[in-house]
């Protein structure tokens, strides 16, 4: 590392930090143009349907309405590359699916065009649950049936390791529908000049908006162009059909500027949520806590279109035995369409449902074995050279028994509060790891920076900062690699005319493949600037060394150049002063029989501790205390990595504790924040974050990632500490105080 630089390892405030607190930020909805339309979507009422026709005369003939729009005036594509349509032409499959476009010259006119649409129905039966989507008399969701994908991964030989095994512990697991949750609502405006679209939305991975959005009105993607706004949260989403795709057909086909913002009850029905799991989970172990094998079957809602469910059932396999070291391993993935909301990406992507599942077994098994439950996890931990469930061989970035010990140590010394008849107080703790980026397809990330004759930097990446700070993350490496200050760095990553393809801001790989990405093209920047210095100062380049603001000689040091002299130089020579780097880790895609392979080049750890309460009589259960251990392999920005921490230990906490979208039929029954409860600051409890640094040599300055690896042991965690307190195990989430009381009075 470049010991003057002294950026990397430092928490500097995120280069946002001032546009949000003084409200200067653009956020999509903020925004608006001189003669803009107004954009309301029709959507479906009920969950399965045919479509006899679609009236939209009254609409188009209402006051101040300029245009209705129906699959029928789809220029391009009406059907997105997941499945997802712009408009439902022949049937709906669940309540919300977009039926109609209304764009008129005031949000009011909109408003009431769109109750003037009459669309006739012939309602079909619907199918509400996966099983009971797989059962051979189901209504049928699509004509090729109801299994959207079955995939299997098969390590060793379970079937004969586990009638040899001391102990075989079988339990059923089930995890809710649960919604993103973004303080921000979705929204999108658009302008046409000429034969150019402009497109002011938020989106998580704005190339691919591009291409989406040109694929719907028939031209090319160079048409497009993509402004990524400030995003309000995104945990998953903001990465498909949005306002911004209809805010861009009614522009194009008005040749006027138009927006559309989702109220917060439309977000709920319009955007996608996290997979709900049934896991059958059986895990065998010898008498001294050993693994011998597992046998797992997941059983998961697509809901009506397949959203991202590849990645998400692709993350599933490689996780769902967890950080353990297992010869034999079964594991199996079923995903159905259903009639309910579509299920797609969300932060931890599949993860979080199998790690409820695979700690809540480790906990059982301690306790049928008579181990501590941090014995039995150090014993079978993932270490450096161990073999994972997809026969991966690890590296030496793999800290796992580090955050152990760091956890046992801290509650060892914290204890636990005395119970009391009424109230029972419990440590609980849980392990998980995660693969950094897409199992078996890392798409690159890239990164260009140009320096300027004025001696500052600009740095061009591709991929939306979602609010975990990236942009800062990005910044950093950037100044390192170029021994400047944060303030010299300049980062534009909104602009699909400016910015390379530096793929999604997903799967927690920003910081390691757009990071590393940035790195190098710093490293060849560099190199580029020191050789045109050289030329002006006529020296080799290697006797040149980079100092903030320009190069000089080792000998000599008086003998300086300028970034903006070396800038000039190549300027003279006719050669660009920028340079572009991309980085994609070598791996082995997932074999299609067995799911053996390299999926992911590098891999983060954790441990976390929960102490919780729990009100015997009421059933409630108070997070008082979490402990989070992380290996992050090294941490760019300190702050940055406990507040993303900090903010997962919250989203954990709803999950395991209070978030559910309650459906009836297939239709939210608690669209808003006054019923679909989320974690507020009085809910999150005081949080120790212990930061475990096992450098990974590919990342940049031995960095991985913490976006979503902070979120996946919260909630297993709670729900060992409720076992501890109160002497039972819930199976299903979330445990609500009813949930809990309901099996605190179990009749035996």
């Amino acid at each position: 590392m470049n010991k003057t630089s002294q950026v990397i390892g430092r928490s500097v405030p995120r280069v946002d930090a001032r546009d949000k607190l003084t409200g200067s930020a653009n956020y999509a909805a903020d925004l608006s143009f001189d003669g803009m339309l107004h954009l309301k979507v029709l959507r479906s009422d009920r969950p399965h349907a045919k479509i006899l026709g679609i009236d939209t005369a009254a609409a188009k003939g209402h006051s101040g309405v300029v245009a209705v729009f129906t699959y029928l005036d789809i220029p391009g594509k009406n059907r997105l590359r997941n499945g997802l349509q712009i408009f439902c032409g022949d049937k709906v499959r669940y309540v919300g699916d977009p039926v109609a476009l209304v764009a008129a010259e005031t949000l009011e006119s909109a408003q009431e065009a769109l109750k003037l649409i009459k669309v006739e129905y012939e309602d079909l039966p619907g199918v509400f649950s996966p099983e009971a989507a797989l059962l051979p008399d189901a209504p049928q969701v699509y004509d090729t049936g109801n299994v959207f994908m079955e995939k299997t991964l098969r390590k060793g030989n379970p079937e004969a390791a586990l009638p040899e095994a001391a102990i075989v512990i079988t339990n059923t697991y089930q995890t809710q529908v649960v919604e993103h949750a973004y303080m921000e609502p979705e929204a999108g405006i658009a302008q046409r000049d000429d034969d150019k679209v402009t497109v002011w939305m938020p989106s998580k991975y704005a190339h691919s908006s591009r291409k989406e959005i040109a694929s719907v009105l028939g031209i090319p993607a160079e048409q497009v162009r993509i402004y990524n706004t400030a995003i309000g949260g995104s945990f998953g989403d903001r990465s498909s059909l949005a306002p911004g795709h209809y805010a861009a057909l009614a522009s194009f086909k008005t040749g006027r500027p138009a927006k559309l913002v989702y109220s917060r009850e439309e977000s709920f029905f319009a955007s996608t949520k996290r997979h709900p799991f049934t896991i059958k989970y059986t895990t065998a172990a010898a008498a001294d806590g050993r693994l011998c094998a597992v046998d797992i079957e997941i059983t998961a809602d697509v809901g009506a279109y397949n959203g991202s469910s590849p990645a998400v059932f692709g993350k599933s396999l490689v996780h769902g035995s967890g950080p353990y070291e297992i010869p034999h391993i079964l594991l199996k993935i079923r995903g159905a369409y259903t009639n309910n909301p579509v299920s797609a990406s969300m932060r931890g992507l599949g993860v979080p449902q199998v790690a409820f599942a695979h700690e809540s077994q480790m906990n059982i098994l301690a306790e049928r074995l008579g181990l501590d439950p941090f014995e039995i996890r150090l014993r079978n931990a993932l270490r450096p050279g161990s073999i994972t469930a997809t026969g991966q061989c690890l590296g030496s970035s793999v800290g796992l028994v580090e955050t152990l010990q760091k956890v046992r140590d801290e509650i060892a010394r914290r204890g636990t509060p005395e119970n009391s008849p009424a109230r029972r107080y419990g440590w609980g703790i849980a392990s998980s790891f995660y693969g950094i980026g897409q199992p078996g397809r890392p798409v690159p990330g890239v990164a260009r920076i140009e320096a300027s004759s004025a001696g500052g930097f600009t740095l061009y990446v591709g991929c939306g900062d979602v609010g975990q700070g990236s942009n800062t993350i990005l910044s950093q490496i950037a100044a390192e690699g170029l021994n400047c200050r944060m303030e010299d760095i300049r980062i534009i990553s909104n602009d699909t005319d400016l910015c390379p393809d530096s793929g999604a801001a997903v799967a927690s790989r920003v910081t390691y493949f757009v990071g590393r990405a940035v790195q190098i093209a710093a490293e060849k920047l560099k190199r580029l600037l020191q050789e045109a210095a050289a030329s002006v100062i006529g020296s080799s380049p290697d006797d040149l060394q980079l100092q903030r603001g320009g190069f000089c000689v080792f000998s000599s040091p008086q003998k300086t150049v300028s970034i903006g002299q070396a800038v000039n130089r190549l300027a003279e020579e006719g050669r660009l002063p920028q340079a572009e780097g991309t980085f994609a880790p070598e791996t082995v895609p997932l074999d299609e029989n067995t799911s053996q392979g390299v999926p992911m080049a590098t891999y983060a750890f954790a441990t976390q501790a929960a102490l919780v309460s729990v009100d015997m009589d009421s059933g409630e259960v108070e997070l008082l205390s979490l402990v989070a251990s992380h290996d992050v392999g090294k941490a760019i920005n300190p702050y940055a990595v406990v507040g993303q921490i900090e903010g997962s230990v919250a989203m954990g906490l709803g999950f395991g504790l209070m978030e559910e979208i309650v459906l009836q039929s297939g239709s939210i029954k608690n669209p808003s924040f006054a019923e679909y409860y989320v974690p507020t600051s009085l809910d999150t409890p005081e949080i120790m974050t212990i930061l475990v640094e096992e450098t990974e040599e590919s990342g940049p300055y031995g960095a991985k990632g913490i976006g979503e690896p902070a979120l996946i042991p919260t909630a297993p965690a709670i729900i060992n500490a409720i076992q501890t307190a109160a002497g039972v195990r819930p199976k299903t989430l979330p445990v609500t105080p009813e949930a809990l009381w309901n099996l605190l009075h179990a009749l035996p």
